[in-house]
């Protein structure tokens, strides 16, 4: 994998991605607790309408084998930030309820669709390897997040983490777009980009 740039570039993505992920756990009970001042039943309301979204975001991904592969996880990462945004901004509960809803759809895609990536970018031989890498980073890159998000949250606030989180993570997909467009310029008129679409 640190060969190649795809493969290398997308566990990367992946590692950060799920990081700020992480202090989202954190925050947004106390988002709901304090800000909002809601009960565990607004909480449990905000966590089933992401669970719906995921549902549907999760049945929906099998539609988007036909799409490149590379920007659709761009897209999705840039999209997640932009639907976390109202979170962020203090949206009222009318608002950010189903901009949570949308958050889980658009997440949802995420893991089939780099799985998809993974085994386009590899052989048989060195998939289990690859799988065992991207799943090391899966599994610990939300608990550290997850750690950083009680000092962040003590610091700066659990709105103001929720939109760092969410500008952070649609930065991270633009600037991932950009890379992109970079190592894509040159292939076409060198040897192309190994690693799928």
């Amino acid at each position: 994998m640190r060969h190649d740039r795809t493969l290398s570039g997308l566990l990367t993505l992946s590692f950060v991605f799920f990081f700020l992920f992480g202090p989202v756990y954190v925050a947004m009970p106390i988002r709901v607790a304090e800000d909002l001042h809601g009960s565990a039943t607004l909480l449990g309301i905000y966590y089933t309408a992401f669970g719906v979204g995921g549902l549907i975001g999760g049945l929906a991904a099998g539609y988007l084998h036909r799409l490149p592969l590379w920007p659709t996880i761009v897209g999705i990462v840039v999209g997640f930030g932009a639907a976390m945004l109202p979170l962020g901004l203090g949206a009222p509960i009318g608002l950010s309820l189903p901009a949570f809803a949308l958050a889980g759809l658009i997440w949802a895609p995420y893991m089939s669709t780099t799985m998809a990536l993974f085994q386009r970018g590899t052989t048989i031989t060195t998939l289990p390897q690859v799988l065992a890498a991207n799943g090391a980073v899966t599994v610990l890159a939300v608990p550290l997040g997850t750690m950083l998000g009680g000092p962040l949250v003590a610091t700066i606030g659990a709105r103001e983490t929720l939109l760092l989180c969410a500008a952070s993570t649609a930065a991270l997909g633009l600037i991932a777009a950009g890379v992109l467009v970079l190592w894509r310029r040159p292939a076409a008129t060198g040897p192309p980009v190994t690693g799928g679409r």
